[in-house]
């Protein structure tokens, strides 16, 4: 059972408003984006830095040939892997004979934080794609392809790791050995990518301890923080009909079917909880909402299964399009039209700003800072390039003739190898302060809900609904960015 008109409606519905969102979009994803951009578009003089734990080989290796047609080329390979996440989550729902299938366009697609990433050059969704593709060929019967596929999630999401455990372990009680062995895929291609660059064989091992060895959170979160954010994460309908999906199988005792999903889905909900903890400091994870998203898929699948049951139910054709309109609309206003375009965060535009300057004033001296901003500004590896430099203790002493830019919020920053403080800046002799910005910057004003928000107590339900949907989608910004010049 199936309407074809409207899987066609929901495609379109979608494409249209993603490329509007990209269209608008100037800029990056609040958080990392933009650094892994950096490092995708200068993989071919900077690739040693793509082994890391944190850059992520697959990550890097997947985006580096579309970020040479800069942002919008990232953007749009995004947005395809993240139609062909739709596109198997719909394949799987026929799979399963599931009636209405195409709802799982906006269910999935209309997810906010899911969409939130879905034009960026972040791991989460390429992972996400992953975990749909590997359970389309466990239920086609191809343990060879479901190991493969999910073996390779650990090149996007190490801690995502586990959904290869799980067909392992399928495979192992089947007595499937000979395909056993596939599952390492993942874990081998990234230890070789490590050991032919680095020409060191325990450089991966050393790599893969890095998140521990970073500043450990002192604030974690709570042990229900996803489950109640989950609305927030997924979508307020979404949610409803996973939890009717889910009961739904349950009742009709097919479940079974779908319990890899299941165990997917809160999974993910447990190792991310685990690793951000309050009071463990495990790891140095803030608990981001996007972390999760990796299982929006499976979740979303199964909320699909939920609403397809629910419109079998309904006998009237014309109260059946009133009411896939109000659903489809509710799911975008609660979904994308909760999401900020990614506009250029004020760094950014300091960062355009200071280049101009050091290009119209100084065009001989280097740029020396941690801002990796500036050297998206000058088109240069973040890692060092013709006028990107930087800020170390050696390579001020090796640099004669310079503009330093200070960054309050890089300095102690566990990410920083050389922490050069802003009193040891001003101690310099000859040391000139020539540039100063200090600014406070209200970002949610690039989300479209926002604007809709209204002080008062006789908007203060819609006012907390609103602050409830965009925490964690994008952030403010308290600008302190000083430029020195060193003769």
């Amino acid at each position: 059972m199936e309407n074809k008109t409207g899987k066609y409606l929901f495609w379109a519905s979608l494409i249209i408003v993603q490329a509007v969102w990209i269209f608008n979009s100037d800029g990056f994803y609040f958080i990392d984006d933009s650094s892994h951009f950096n490092y995708n578009r200068h993989f071919f003089d900077s690739f040693s830095q793509s082994t890391g734990a944190w850059h992520r080989m697959g990550r890097v290796l997947l985006f580096a040939l579309p970020a040479q047609f800069g942002l919008k080329g990232v953007q749009i390979a995004s947005a395809l892997i993240f139609l062909l996440t739709i596109h198997f989550s719909y394949r799987i729902l026929k799979e399963k004979n599931i009636p209405y299938a195409e709802w799982i366009i906006p269910v999935l697609g209309f997810q906010p934080v899911l969409f939130n990433i879905s034009y960026t050059s972040l791991a989460e969704l390429p992972a996400a794609f992953l975990i749909v593709l590997s359970f389309y060929y466990y239920l086609k019967d191809k343990p060879k392809l479901a190991l493969i596929t999910s073996s390779l999630i650990f090149i996007f999401r190490t801690e995502y790791s586990f959904v290869c455990a799980i067909y392992f372990l399928i495979y192992a009680y089947r007595k499937n050995y000979k395909v056993l062995l596939l599952a390492a895929t993942g874990p081998v291609l990234w230890y070789l990518y490590t050991t032919i660059i680095t020409l060191n064989p325990t450089q991966f091992f050393y790599d893969m301890t890095l998140h521990s060895r970073l500043l450990k959170i002192d604030v974690g979160v709570d042990w229900y923080y996803y489950l109640v954010h989950s609305p927030k994460i997924f979508g307020f309908l979404q949610a409803a009909f996973f939890v009717t999906g889910v009961i739904i199988l349950y009742t009709k005792k097919e479940l079974k079917d779908y319990w890899i999903l299941v165990l997917i889905f809160f999974g993910g909900i447990a190792v991310q909880t685990l690793l951000a903890l309050k009071g463990l400091n495990l790891t140095c994870s803030i608990g981001q909402l996007r972390y999760v998203a990796v299982v929006g898929p499976a979740f979303g699948i199964l909320a699909a299964v939920g609403i397809g049951y629910f419109y079998t139910k309904l006998k009237q054709p014309l109260g059946n399009i009133l009411l896939s309109t109000v659903l489809l609309f509710v799911m975008f206003v609660l979904g994308p039209y909760s999401t900020p375009y990614h506009n250029k965060f004020e760094i950014e535009k300091v960062s355009e700003d200071i280049t101009a300057y050091a290009n119209d004033n100084y065009p001989d001296y280097k740029i020396i800072t941690n801002m990796h901003q500036v050297a998206n500004a000058l088109d240069e590896s973040q890692t060092g390039g013709k006028k990107f430099t930087l800020l170390s203790q050696t390579n001020l002493n090796n640099t004669p003739k310079a503009l330093i830019v200070w960054c309050s919020y890089l300095e102690g920053s566990p990410f920083v190898d050389d922490d050069v403080t802003l009193k040891e800046i001003e101690s310099i002799a000859g040391i000139k302060q020539v540039r100063d910005y200090k600014d406070t910057v209200n970002n949610c004003l690039s989300i479209p809900v926002y604007r809709h928000r209204r002080d008062g107590d006789e908007y203060s339900i819609s006012k907390d609904i609103i602050d409830y949907m965009i925490a964690d989608q994008t952030t403010w910004e308290n600008i302190d960015i000083r430029v020195f010049l060193k003769p």
